[in-house]
This record gives structure tokens, sequence and C-alpha cells, in this order.
């Protein structure tokens, strides 16, 4: 991973300098309704390389309310999968009430990462299960987990052609630089959830003196260059996870396991395997976000009396369906360009054990098991962050979010010189969901640039009985 690392700083050079020479991208707006203009960006598929292969990238605007009150724009990328679509099509009340606020002075631009967008790259085949790994433990499983994901790796590698050498985050951050640019902006206002964020932390490395306001939630950790390490805060915060399962149930009269221990509870349902443990692990990695906790405790409650079924029918992922998308790739490039071996993994997965032995160990087959088989190029290996040039930054970090663990969300933040933190009560993408205290601080921050005081905290607001 070292000489890649340096490959990867050195492109940072080239690039910065190389872009100016791209021609410069431009964005023909578009009416695609609902109160949105609709665009596609041509950039250069290597930024290191402006003058070669282009691809498109999609953007959507909602103009500001009011003309005269506008101060300026503000791009965004949602999260993993397609962000334009939630702003286009039908949109949940969740996502209109937060363009609400912010077109309330500003224009909102949301962007689409390379191969997705609202006519995605099709693979021709999905990637492997992601609880694949979980499911089946052994060797042989490892290696069926890999195949898939070769040739699910192969396929988007073929259908996408030579915009697949773009594929990593740190091409997206010069994308939305050149985003920045188009709309006329000299610096960049910018909210970043989920996968977003992992955009956001190259774009303050590259960009830094480039940034006006930066509004990550939901923190994706690209700065941990050991993957036993990274997946050892993943493994901690899930260990973690079981017991707040616990309290809420504890607290709250309407869960199926109130006024029992159930963590414990569910230890005796692994003790005694009702379905394989494969399953019942697979299950609760579904269960175990918070929004999903009334179903665990059902499942928990029926599996102790002898019907397992919920782990295997409501506690499930989503199927991948017939084809795939690149995401999958692009993070693997992103935060696992080097994987280890079976055995190598065991070794890993043994440590996981001694520091989260009841649940959270398994996070090592869920994380390992989007990317076997995977290849590493493009990468865009994990390094610790350094943004001097970057302007305070406000980062919202739940304390029940397990999906990017808050450990690795507290390291990213405490690696930004001037970072403003404020904790919440909630699990992940809570300023989308609608924690009504992260959209106060998160809009006060875009449009007047107001942050707020110094250990400022938010109370949970999203989870239901």
């Amino acid at each position: 991973m070292a000489s890649r690392r340096l490959v990867a700083l050195c492109g940072a050079a080239i690039a910065i300098v190389a872009s100016a020479q791209a021609p410069p991208a431009t964005l023909g707006w578009r009416d695609c309704g609902n109160g949105t203009q609709c665009a596609v960006m041509t950039v250069p598929v290597d930024w290191a390389d402006p003058r070669g292969p282009r691809t498109g990238i999609d953007v959507v605007r909602v103009p500001a309310k009011d003309p005269a009150r506008r101060v300026g724009t503000v791009i965004a990328n949602l999260g993993a999968g397609n962000s334009t679509s939630s702003i286009v099509g039908p949109r949940p009340p969740q996502i209109q009430s937060w363009l609400d606020g912010l077109t309330a002075r500003l224009d909102v631009v949301v962007f689409d990462p390379r191969g997705l967008g609202r006519k995605p790259l099709d693979c021709p085949r999905p990637a492997a299960s992601v609880v694949g790994l979980v499911r089946h433990q052994d060797k042989a499983g490892w290696q069926a987990q890999a195949r898939e994901n070769a040739a699910y790796d192969a396929g988007c590698k073929q259908a996408a052609g030579p915009a697949f050498a773009g594929l990593n985050s740190w091409q997206i951050a010069h994308d939305l630089d050149a985003i920045r640019a188009a709309v006329g902006e000299k610096k960049l206002r910018y909210f970043g959830n989920s996968y977003g964020t992992t955009y956001g932390q190259a774009y303050a490395e590259l960009f830094g003196e480039r940034l006006h306001s930066m509004y990550l939630d939901g923190v994706a950790d690209h700065t941990q260059v050991r993957l036993t390490d990274w997946l050892t805060n993943y493994a901690l915060v899930q260990e973690g996870q079981l017991l707040r399962f616990r309290d809420w149930c504890d607290r709250t009269p309407s869960c199926a396991l109130h006024g029992q221990d159930a963590a414990k509870v569910w230890d005796d349902i692994v003790a005694r395997a009702p379905i394989p443990a494969g399953d019942l692990f697979a299950g609760a990695l579904v269960g175990m976000s918070p929004p999903s906790w009334p179903a665990l405790a059902r499942a928990i409650a029926k599996a102790r009396a002898g019907d397992a079924s919920d782990f295997r029918t409501v506690l499930r992922f989503p199927p991948n369906g017939p084809t795939g998308h690149v995401q999958s790739a692009t993070l693997c490039h992103d935060f696992m360009p080097k994987l280890p071996t079976y055995e190598e993994f065991l070794g890993i997965e043994r440590r996981l054990k001694a520091v989260a032995p009841r649940y959270g160990w398994i996070e090592g087959r869920f994380e390992l098991g989007r990317c076997v088989g995977i290849s590493g190029e493009p990468a865009y290996p994990p390094r610790p962050l350094s943004a001097p040039h970057a302007p305070p930054v406000l980062v919202a970090i739940g304390q029940l979010d397990n999906n990017t663990n808050y450990l690795g969300a507290a390291r990213v933040a405490a690696q930004f010189p001037k970072a403003h933190v404020v904790w919440h009560g909630d699990g992940h993408a809570a300023t989308l969901l609608n924690n009504t205290c992260l959209r106060k601080h998160s809009n006060a921050y875009l449009i007047d640039g107001t942050l707020p005081a110094v250990g400022a905290q938010c109370p949970g607001e999203l989870i239901r009985p």
C-alpha cells in the first residue's frame, strides 16, 4: 500500500496543476420537473490526464425560493447510490423539508458520483451478497464470495470502458471542484452525507483553500491506514450497539423484550442456534440499526419461542437484483485496495473476537464481504487527513451510528484543524432524516456561516417505539 500511497500523493500534485489545462466544465441546465433543473457535466476520466477520455456526471439544481435573498449555492451529495433521483422524482418528506430549509437563501445543487445518476451504469452481474461471508464462514465460502465479486468487478470494468479508471473519490473531489466553478462560486459550500463525506475529505485535502464551509454527517473514516484498526472501530461500536439496543428495550414498554435483558436473550439464542448462526448474525446486522430495533426485538422474542424465521425474512438486506452498479467497486477502491488473504483475515478476526466477542466481531466479515475478489485499481487508499487550509468544518456525529461508526467519525473530525463537532443522540444520516436540532445548526452554518457553540449537542429525535 505504501507505493500506491506515494503514487496518489504525487498524482494529487500533478492533477492540481494539470486540471487548469482541462477544458472548463459547463452546465447546460434544462427544466426536469418538480422545480428542478438538470444537467450532465462532462469531466476527464482522470484529472491527471485532463485531455484524455471523458465521462459524464448527473447534476440537479433546486433554485433559491427568493432570488433577492439568495447568498450562494450549496453543493451536496446524499450518500451511496443515486442522490439526484430523490430530488427529481417523488421526494420523501424528509428530503423536501431539508430542501425547504436551505433554499430559503441558497441554490441547492445535488450531484451523483461517476457511474451512478438517473441513468446509472449497470454492471452485467451484481456483487456478491454483502452478508455472504457472514453466512458462510469457512474457506470455501470465502473463495465463493471472491469469485462472485471478481465476476461483478470484471463486468463493471467491461461495461464502463475507459471510465472505470476514474472510479474513486480522488477523482470525484476534482469533479466537485469543477461543479463549484461551473455554478460560479469562488468558494465551495458543501453538504456531505454518509459516502458523500469521503468526497468531502478528499476535497478538503486537495482544495482546502477553496472551501467556504463544509458540513459532514455520517462520516466515513478514510484516514485509517491499517485495516485491522479500521475494522476494530466497527467491531467496538457494534458491540456497544447491542447494549444500547438492550437499554432502549428496557425503557420502552412496547419493546417485545421489555423487562428483560435483551442482550442476554440474544446471547441465549446464539448459543441455542435455532437456525445457523450466520443467518442470525446476518439478520442482526439489519436489526441493529436503530430504526429496526422494534423488529429486532420481535425477531429475538420469536426465536426464543422456537421461530427464528424473522431473521431470514423480516431482517434481511434487499437482494442486489439482476445487475449491479459501480458503488460497491468504488467503495473497495477507496477503502480496501489491498485485501488480506483468508489466512490473514482469520488472524484479524481473532483480534476482533477478543475485543468484541458477543456481536461486534461479525463486522470484519460484513465489511470484507463487500470487497473480497475486487481488484485494487484504481486505488485511493486511506491515509491521515491533511487539510491545513480548510476553514472550520462542522461535523455531526451520532451516538447510535453503527453504519459509519462514530469512533471513525470522531477520528476524522479530530484531524480537521478547526473542526466543530455536534454529537447527537440519533444514528446514521440524522440530518437528512430530520433531526430538527441538527437542521438548525447545519442551515445556520451553511447559509450564514454561524457555528454552534463549542460542546453543543443535539438530543435523539428519530427512534420510535
